[in-house]
């Protein structure tokens, strides 16, 4: 339990490095005010036994998640309501007891002027460095754009991370929509990740932002 919990945690750092990251570094001497993410609708299918909902959807995933004995984790989930648009997770890992497999979106709109390319690279350049000062590892194994179900530019970065000996791995997904990023973020344990990543890509074909 208390390795699950590290690993949410270390998701939501993450998640939070990279859409502050591109402001960290462009915006030192302008500091302009934060913009807040609006975006559109959205519609997804998860994969086969995951669960999830919006943020506003996620009351009952909380409650089954205490009644599960996961109350410090449902805590954790509650917490980050401001962060995620959505969050997911894999029911069967969970049942077993052992790490479980997670899925969240975020958005960001403090970047419009950037292209997908320079945001990707940015953000990541600031995960990176805060890493290493924080004497954590961190390593991109592919970093591409692809085209992927409704999108014809999908930045899609599958990286390692060690956080207090806890290995994860991410497969993150990230598209630009008008002046919105959307960052979709799947994680598992190494051992996990390679058997589920075709899944993942499934997930995010499914995916469409209603305008």
């Amino acid at each position: 339990m208390k390795r699950f919990l590290l690993i949410l945690i270390v998701i939501i750092i993450t998640l939070s490095m990279v859409l502050v990251g591109v402001g960290c570094t462009m915006t030192a001497a302008a500091q302009p005010t934060k913009a807040e993410f609006v975006g559109s609708d959205f519609e997804l299918s998860l994969p086969e036994k995951w669960e999830g909902g919006r943020k506003d959807e996620l009351d009952p995933i909380i409650k089954n998640l205490k009644e599960m004995d996961q109350e410090q984790l449902a805590e954790q989930v509650e917490a980050s309501l401001s962060t995620f648009l959505f969050w997911g997770y894999d029911t069967e890992t969970a049942d077993s007891g052992g790490s479980v497999s997670t899925f969240n979106i975020a958005g960001d709109s403090s970047a419009a002027f950037l292209s997908l390319d320079e945001y990707t690279d940015l953000s990541y350049k600031n995960v990176a460095e805060a890493y290493e000062k924080a004497g954590y590892t961190f390593n991109i194994i592919e970093e591409d754009i692809v085209p992927i179900g409704n999108y014809e530019e999908v930045g899609r970065t599958i990286f390692e991370q060690t956080v207090e000996s806890v290995e994860t791995k991410m497969a993150q997904y990230i598209i630009k929509n008008g002046s919105d990023f959307w960052v979709l973020t799947f994680t598992a344990v190494v051992e996990q990740f390679d058997q589920d990543m075709q899944a993942f890509d499934k997930t995010i074909e499914t995916f469409k932002i209603i305008e």
